[in-house]
């Protein structure tokens, strides 16, 4: 199958290419500039693969959790292909390609991505398989769930922000392929996804772990809540 992966859920943009003969890939790290770049990197794998976008099999794009305006763009890149090329859409956990190919590791491996205000999200891995809820905690959080394993990776591309407290633990460290690309994981993924689950709901929006900035400016404060009646009256 040739599947077409577009990861924008972070400030590193990626797009892979799979198909029978091997990969196609490009990426950028310019921030999220997502909206300008998109389109060049998915026409620079279809020419590098020498395919058009009704050879696609399969269309995947990162499901969250990440970047709220990142998340949005690849989601709807992705799914606006799928609907003009009649295809199938998966949308893959964005964690779980961060912690993909890092089965082998004997400890905890805990993917990350800087979620702002001083946490991160992120979840952890044992094997290949998660444990526990998808997470949007502070770095001393992460850290105290991780004190649990003798040994634990924390990758990810910002995996860098845990660097201080992985030098104060014995056992732990950071991945330096963290900033790897994510799209060849998230075509891998989605296609042995798709193999067992079948495409993604038409209606599936992102995986989001918090209200974005603009939904918590509108939420009512303290004054803005209408009055009610006391019931002790």
């Amino acid at each position: 199958m040739n599947v077409l992966a577009i990861d924008a859920a972070s400030a590193l943009l990626s797009v892979a290419l799979k198909t029978d003969s091997g990969f196609a890939e490009a990426s950028l790290d310019l921030g999220l500039k997502h909206a300008e770049r998109l389109t060049d990197l998915i026409d620079f794998c279809l020419g590098r693969a020498g395919l058009a976008p009704a050879d696609l099999d399969l269309l995947a794009c990162s499901a969250g959790p990440g970047s709220f305006t990142g998340l949005r763009i690849g989601m709807a890149t992705a799914k606006g292909m799928a609907l003009a090329l009649g295809k199938p859409l998966v949308a893959v956990p964005t964690l779980d390609c961060l912690a993909w190919g890092r089965e082998a590791f004997p400890g905890a491996v805990a993917p990350i991505l800087d979620g702002k205000k001083g946490r991160v999200y992120a979840a952890i891995y044992e094997r290949g398989k998660r444990v526990g809820d998808w997470l949007d905690v502070p770095l001393a959080r992460l850290a105290a769930l991780l004190d649990t394993y003798p040994e634990a990776l924390i990758t990810g591309p910002d995996a860098g922000l845990f660097e201080e407290l992985a030098t104060e633990r014995s056992g732990f460290s950071i991945d330096r392929r963290g900033r790897d690309p994510a799209a060849r994981a998230l075509a891998e993924l989605a296609l042995e996804r798709f193999a067992r689950l079948g495409p993604s709901a038409p209606d599936e929006g992102p995986l989001y772990l918090r209200p974005s900035e603009a939904e918590e400016a509108a939420a009512p404060g303290p004054a803005d809540k209408p009055d009610l009646p006391d019931p002790a009256r």
